[in-house]
Order: structure tokens, then sequence, then C-alpha cells
């Protein structure tokens, strides 16, 4: 935790509580929220007030005025869509449209709550036997139900803190890469160099400005090579996310029979496929390595990665199918 007199940021407080140095910006929408105090609310004032102070003094007001714009939009927006699946699906398509669909993130969001909807219904599937426990003393049930029920919860709050972490990351460099074109490049710049939201951490930072440098390109296909590089980074911090809450799951009860869960042979992921009508989004089996433990989070993000974002941005053709199927789909 930094002591100086510049104070500490939100998260560089919460990663000293937790002796966890690698702690991401996401945790603080959640249980991690309960360890920050109120001398940490001042270290990070202190810290907001001297980076602020950094800015050029006719930057200032401004500035301010846009992050405070910024806050109440990614407020609308996590309020509107950040409610239900279908509210996520419907948001997500928004975004992407918002984006002139330059960015292949959110169609790749897209296609990845596909996969999520279908682990749902089958994890209810076996929930339907994991109720029975109540009823009918059949050994294991009870430990079944205490899993399943970890593994629902897993999902849903994964896919929540997902949404709830990437939009509005996007949306900052949405509002920046708007500034830049109205003409207020200087503007643009402080957000972001300047304070981050407390919600951001220098991951996010490094996003967003990745994101509005992308989108400054020119060149249609040097554009698209840059913009599906970053999809691959931001989908790494999305199994970060996932990672942080499967930690949730792993109960004592239940641990042979989650460490049985995790061992996956095969997930449902998109591929393109061509015939006489053109070419096509459609859900192959992709096989997962020899071993494969969805609890690895290296070994999942290599193989998702593969799975449900090179499979779908390896030419520009390829793109564009996936954009109109996630149009047809959920529009």
């Amino acid at each position: 935790m930094a002591t100086d007199d510049k104070g500490a940021s939100l998260i560089e407080n919460l990663r000293g509580a937790l002796g966890n140095a690698g702690a991401a910006s996401f945790q603080l929408m959640g249980e991690d929220l309960s360890l920050v105090t109120g001398a940490a609310l001042r270290a990070a004032a202190a810290r907001y007030e001297g980076e602020l102070a950094s800015l050029s003094p006719e930057l200032r007001d401004r500035f301010e005025a846009e992050q405070a714009a910024f806050a109440r939009e990614a407020h609308h927006w996590l309020k509107r869509h950040n409610r239900s699946l279908h509210g996520r699906t419907q948001g997500y398509l928004e975004l992407g449209r918002r984006l002139d669909f330059a960015y292949p993130w959110p169609v790749v969001a897209l296609l990845g709550l596909c996969q999520v909807i279908s682990g749902l219904d089958r994890n209810h599937a076996y929930g339907f036997l994991g109720t029975t426990a109540a009823r009918i003393p059949l050994p294991g049930l009870d430990a079944l139900a205490k899993v399943i029920d970890g593994v629902d919860d897993v999902l849903r709050r994964t896919n929540r803190a997902i949404f709830a972490d990437s939009v509005p990351t996007v949306l900052y460099a949405l509002r920046a890469h708007d500034l830049r074109r109205s003409g207020a490049l200087p503007l643009a710049q402080a957000l972001l160099d300047g304070p981050l939201p407390p919600l951001f951490d220098e991951e996010s930072r490094r996003l967003a400005r990745a994101l509005y440098e992308g989108l400054a390109i020119e060149d249609p296909a040097e554009r698209f090579a840059r913009l599906s590089a970053l999809t691959v980074e931001h989908f790494s911090r999305e199994q970060a996310i996932f990672s942080h809450h499967m930690s949730f799951a792993d109960n004592r009860d239940g641990s042979k029979l989650m460490a049985r869960l995790a061992r996956v042979k095969r997930v449902p992921a998109p591929v393109i496929e061509r015939g006489r009508g053109g070419a096509r989004v459609v859900f192959r089996d992709f096989a997962l390595p020899d071993g494969f433990d969805m609890r690895d989070h290296e070994a999942r993000v290599e193989a998702f990665g593969r799975a449900f974002v090179l499979s779908v941005t390896g030419s520009r053709e390829d793109y564009a199918t996936a954009v109109r199927y996630v149009e047809r789909r959920f529009g």
C-alpha cells in the first residue's frame, strides 16, 4: 500500500489490505469493497487531487465535467442493461452498433453469452437432480446440490461483473474518441492520461487508451488487425474476472465434485462455416487439451481465446459473418 504524501488509489489500498499486488479494480464491485476504509478514501482523494493539479489549469474544470458526464452515462448503461442475461445481450449489441462494430469485443462477448446460456441450461438440468436431496436421502446428492448452486452462482456473478467492468472501459474510450473528433484533443488525452475514475485500474486505462488509438486508424485492414488483437487482451481480463469468482465455488464439501466438473473435454464454440448459401456461424464442439481444468487460468485463456476470439476474427470476412449472426440472433 502506498503511504507517501501523494496518497494511494482505491485499488492500491485494496491490494495492501489483501496482501495481493495483483488484485484488480473489478474486485471493488464485490465483497472486497468492504475492506475499503475511511483512511483509504482520504488517501484516494489526496491522490486524485494531486493528479488533477498536474493538468493544465484551463483543462481541470472541463476534465471533471467530462468525468462526471461519463459516470452518469456508465451508470445509465449498467442500470439499464446489467439486470439479466437478456439485458446484457441488448447492451452488448447496442455498444457494438455504437462502435460501428469496429471493435470485435462486444460481438465476441455476445458469442460467449451463447455458451454461458448453454452452461446455465446444463447446470439447471443437473440442479434438478440436486433438488431431490431435500426429499430423498441418496448418497452424494446433498454435495451435488451445493456444487451446482456454486457453479450457477459463479456463472451469473462472472457474467454480471464482466459487463460492469468492461462496458464503462469501452464507454470511456468512446468519450475520448468523440472529444477528439469534435476537436477537443487535449481534453481527450487528459481523460486517458489524468486521474482515473475510482473503479478503474491501470489495465482499464491501458485498454481504454488502446481502443482510443485503434479507432483513430484510418486503414480498415490495419484497424481491424489492431482491434482484433486488443480483443484478445480484453478477453484475458474477462477470464481474470471468471477466475476471481470461481474461487468462491471451490468449497470443502464438494471439492471432489467440483474438481470433476472442472475437468472439461469440450465446449460449444462459434465456427465460421462456408457453403453454397454463403458463410454462417455455427456452434461446434471445441476439443480442449488433455487434462484441461477450468480452474487453470492460463490454460483457459489460451484455449478459450482460440475458441471464441480467434475463431471469428481470423479475417474481416469471418468477422462480418459473426456480426450478421449476432444482429439476427439478438437484434
